[in-house]
């Protein structure tokens, strides 16, 4: 079994697949702007994503994920849009602060999680009372909450 990735080689495949949705060819140096790192550190990443297989890379030349690749980057993917979906719709985070936090989060959660979460967003998406405005977790609710002092465990 191929060893887990670091969230570091993860945030690369991530990049890497969003660029390819823009340009044809990628360059190790398009990847550095983007993820404002040092060439050498790409290098480093590109060398080690293509040792696993993810990523057809030789030294200057483009860079491209394998099929491999780009199953793991789906699913990267997928679940930064709905970790970033689920802090910006339901819990209100400014989508800046979504994209970030599902940033970070993605590379922890596992699929039954991120299954789950899917599910949450649908049973939302067709529930009548938040279709009309019942389903409100605002800045209000949040500082009463506070207040209360409540935990999940009260809840």
């Amino acid at each position: 079994m191929a060893k887990k990735l670091t969230a570091s080689l993860e945030d690369y495949i991530e990049v890497i697949a969003l660029l390819a949705t823009d340009s044809g060819a990628i360059r190790a140096a398009d990847i550095a702007d983007a993820m404002s790192v040092s060439r050498p550190s790409v290098t480093v990443a590109l060398r080690s994503l293509a040792s696993r297989g993810l990523v057809n890379y030789k030294p200057y030349s483009s860079v491209s994920l394998t099929e491999s690749g780009k199953t793991l980057a789906a699913g990267v993917l997928r679940k930064h849009r709905i970790l970033s979906r689920f802090f910006n719709e339901i819990l209100g985070a400014e989508e800046e602060l979504a994209d970030s936090a599902a940033c970070r989060v993605e590379h922890a959660i596992g699929e039954e999680i991120t299954d789950r979460l899917v599910e949450f967003l649908a049973f939302i998406d067709n529930c009548p009372m938040a279709a009309e405005g019942g389903f409100e977790f605002n800045s209000e609710n949040r500082k009463n909450f506070r207040k209360e002092g409540a935990t999940h465990e009260e809840n």
